[in-house]
């Protein structure tokens, strides 16, 4: 299957985002400009100096210890720009999502290319960290092209905005939320079209089917078949019918309403196929669990860090934020309730990242039940607003999928 097919984009400086649905694309098209990917054809100019900044945190960026041991102005400032600490250096197994995230983008900046291509750069960024990617991301000059379903950072730094739709493509020469409220406002007027343009067909259908209705009735009026051998009367009118060309009359009307069926067909107005989003998530307790009384205690996150907590009770039906830098301990407290209380069957965690094997596992997992239930799986994946059917198509799901 297809990704893309008569892709023509052009990029300029500053920069451009990158939108669509999980699965439509996005990174697979940064990875065709860096050359990661082949194209199957078609070129691609000005990306000879190019540096794509992935959205996965799990693999260490290369050449991170060089740049954490250059000692330049220039690697000082992007240092000191992002809040990158020293004792990161060989730290990458032990840092919080966020950190490495800020390491990936401080290495990217300092390649200093021409093409700056950055994947969900504030994934799993904290508000205070996310505010200092922001200022980072502004300070580079180049061509940058950027996905990302953070509206806040795309309006921000976006001049242009690429929108990826069920394998169309749509060009904004403005900010994302211009660009979307524009898309919409187009997709309306095209939804509006097209149901008048079904309303004109299917009046032309009918005109169509009543008229060949008229020839035929016509045709058994103007048979001499059924007509006694002396009825010279009946058969002067029928005579005069065929002179004066009224059944060819009625089939020049059908012939022209046929040509403009013809032509509204010709020039169908293709409108975008729809889903329903939005799941109903139904709750269902196999025992009671509740008040769940988390004991106090100390975990030691890093080398340096510790995280204290006091005596918790989590009641029937609260929902709690679990808030705080990044770096400060949030998925140790979580890994260390998983771990400690026993919450199977309870308990449904989604970490922050799955790696690629993983990925795989559960793909193939799914793809090896029965019809029926794939069936559903892939029903619910399509209401939370990815492609199901280029998912089911691919190696292994996108981050987002």
């Amino acid at each position: 299957m297809e990704i893309f097919e008569d892709l023509s984009l052009e990029f300029t400086e500053g920069w451009s985002c990158i939108v669509g649905a999980n699965g439509s694309g996005k990174s697979t098209l940064l990875k065709l400009i860096t050359r990661e990917l082949k194209a199957q054809g078609g070129t691609i100019k000005g990306n000879s100096l190019s540096y794509y900044c992935a959205q996965s945190t799990e693999n260490m960026p290369d050449n991170l210890e060089e740049f954490m041991l250059t000692y330049t102005s220039k690697a000082f400032k992007i240092r000191d720009l992002l809040n990158i600490e020293d004792a990161w250096t060989y730290a990458w197994e032990t840092l919080s999502h966020g950190e490495r995230k800020r390491l990936q983008l401080a290495l990217a900046l300092f390649v200093e290319a021409d093409v700056l291509l950055i994947d969900e750069p504030t994934n799993h960024l904290d508000n205070k960290s996310k505010d200092i990617v922001i200022q980072a991301l502004k300070s580079f000059k180049g061509i940058g092209i950027l996905v990302s379903h953070d509206r806040e950072l795309l309006d921000t730094l976006s001049r242009s905005t690429i929108i990826l739709k069920n394998q169309e493509i749509r060009i904004f020469k403005t900010s994302y939320t211009n660009a979307i409220n524009e898309y919409y406002k187009n997709l309306e007027h095209l939804q509006n079209d097209k149901l008048k343009q079904n309303t004109e067909l299917k009046k032309l259908k009918k005109s169509i089917q009543n008229q060949h209705e008229k020839i035929s009735q016509s045709k058994k009026r103007m048979s001499k078949k059924t007509l006694k051998s002396g009825d010279s009367d009946a058969k002067g009118k029928i005579d005069m019918a065929r002179f004066t060309g009224k059944d060819k009359n009625d089939g020049t009307l059908v012939a022209k309403l046929q040509a403009k069926e013809k032509k509204i067909t010709d020039n169908n107005i293709h409108t975008q196929k729809t889903y329903q989003t939005g799941i109903t998530v139904k709750a269902q307790r196999n025992r009671n669990i509740f008040p769940l009384v988390v004991k106090a205690n100390v975990l030691k996150i890093s080398e340096e860090k510790t995280l204290s907590f006091p005596i918790l009770s989590i009641n029937e039906h609260e929902k709690i934020a679990i808030v705080g830098e990044n770096g400060a301990g949030k998925s140790s407290f979580i890994e260390h309730l998983l771990s400690t209380y026993d919450l199977e069957g309870e308990c449904l965690y989604i970490p922050q990242e799955i790696n690629e094997e993983k990925s795989k596992k559960i793909f193939d997992a799914i793809n090896d039940l029965p019809r029926e239930i794939k069936g559903e799986i892939y029903t619910i994946i399509q209401r939370l607003s990815s492609d199901s059917k280029k998912l089911q198509d691919s190696f292994a799901p996108s981050p987002g999928s």
